[in-house]
């Protein structure tokens, strides 16, 4: 008996020690993120069945420098906000060196450049001006909407439908990517130094058939934005303010503007991180958020199906209507997600099967920003744990 007892009692100290040591390793005391009066509801990853093993190593990669330049990383699952976490670093500025602006400590209640991730929140204004009827349709021709630009209509661009745009498939002739911002030949820089942006964009010749070829082009997003303003009569963040950010509680946000009349709604609005990961919600959601109806369940449906391949991005193969779909292997298993990213490491990650996502903010905006690595190396496999 007392042998037995000395073998039940040596079990019990070898998983009292095996539990230090996941502690030690973790380094972490996770807790649920503060409660705001904001309309996230928390909790904690044991709560949720994450694994906070891969999660701490994460955050340890992240503070040493491993993992350069994360400024936040957030992630929500089963409905409820389970990790926030905040690293200091620089704010973005266009106009200093490497654009890194004054080093700040970053917090849940400091606004953060979201950069391209602003076209997913231009994609669900679309969305929601066709469930008002301001807009038709997402098949309607492009120049329906600019009766002023009606000598740039020619036949060959009467095909071009606002799907084409939400899709980045126009075919109308944009290039950002060759030329850096410093240089005047991208289209993007521009749009800041032309006296008609729309014009700019519209006159553009097609490189190829509309809905034949992807091609990435912050331009597209500029003209869904103008559509809006033309068939609401309302400046675009005017309209996006009360019919998007106000209902998901959102009042702390800043557009910017290429000049009085025109919003740069393919970049660089400002939000809290947990508001960004609002939006990514709103899509997992079905469209809902505190049971109000947002976006219909039909647009979230089209927002979030595959139209066409994007060849050379590193985000995935696949585009929606302004995010692209994308697989990561897992431990286990492939996890199939769907990502929306912003020059930085601006980025919100959808995984519908899991009933999670992930945000993050950053700036990484001279290096490739450490976000995928991250999902891969430590997310998937804090979900894909054996218990």
């Amino acid at each position: 008996m007392a042998h037995l007892n000395l073998r039940k009692w040596g079990r019990i100290a070898l998983l009292f020690a095996l539990l230090l040591l996941i502690t030690a390793c973790s380094g972490e005391q996770f807790e649920a993120p503060a409660t705001a009066v904001d309309g996230w509801q928390t909790g904690s990853l044991d709560e949720v069945g994450l694994d906070e093993v891969p999660v701490a190593q994460a955050l340890r990669r992240i503070r040493s420098g491993e993992y350069e330049d994360v400024h936040s990383l957030l992630i929500v699952k089963d409905g409820h906000l389970v990790l926030e976490e905040y690293f200091p670093g620089h704010v973005w500025s266009y106009n200093a060196e490497h654009f890194e602006g004054p080093y700040a400590e970053f917090d849940r209640d400091t606004p953060h450049t979201i950069m391209s991730v602003t076209k997913a929140f231009t994609s669900a204004a679309v969305g929601i001006a066709v469930e008002q009827g301001a807009i038709g349709s997402e098949q309607d021709p492009v120049f329906d909407y600019f009766p002023a630009y009606e000598e740039l209509r020619t036949a060959e661009k009467e095909a071009l439908t606002i799907e084409h745009l939400l899709t980045m498939s126009s075919g109308l002739q944009w290039n950002e990517w060759e030329y850096p911002l410093s240089d005047a030949r991208n289209d993007l820089i521009q749009l800041w130094i032309v006296d008609d942006p729309v014009g700019y964009i519209l006159s553009k010749p097609l490189a190829h058939e509309p809905g034949s070829s992807w091609y990435y082009s912050g331009g597209d997003v500029i003209l869904l934005s103008e559509i809006i303003q033309e068939a609401t009569g309302q400046r675009f963040d005017q309209y996006a303010n009360e019919q998007l950010l106000a209902p998901l509680g959102i009042s702390d946000y800043e557009w910017d503007f290429i000049d009085e009349d025109t919003v740069h709604a393919s970049g660089d609005l400002m939000l809290r991180p947990r508001d960004m990961a609002k939006l990514g919600y709103l899509l997992l959601n079905n469209g809902r958020w505190q049971g109000e109806q947002i976006l219909s369940e039909e647009w979230v449906e089209k927002t979030t199906a595959a139209y066409i391949d994007s060849p050379g991005t590193d985000q995935g193969r696949q585009y929606g209507y302004q995010w692209w779909h994308m697989t990561f292997p897992g431990p286990n298993s492939p996890v199939k997600a769907l990502h929306r990213s912003g020059w930085g490491g601006q980025e919100l990650y959808l995984f519908p099967d899991l009933d999670m996502l992930v945000a993050m903010t950053g700036g990484s905006y001279e290096d490739q920003p450490p976000t995928n690595d991250i999902i891969a190396n430590h997310i998937i496999p804090a979900v894909q744990h054996q218990p």
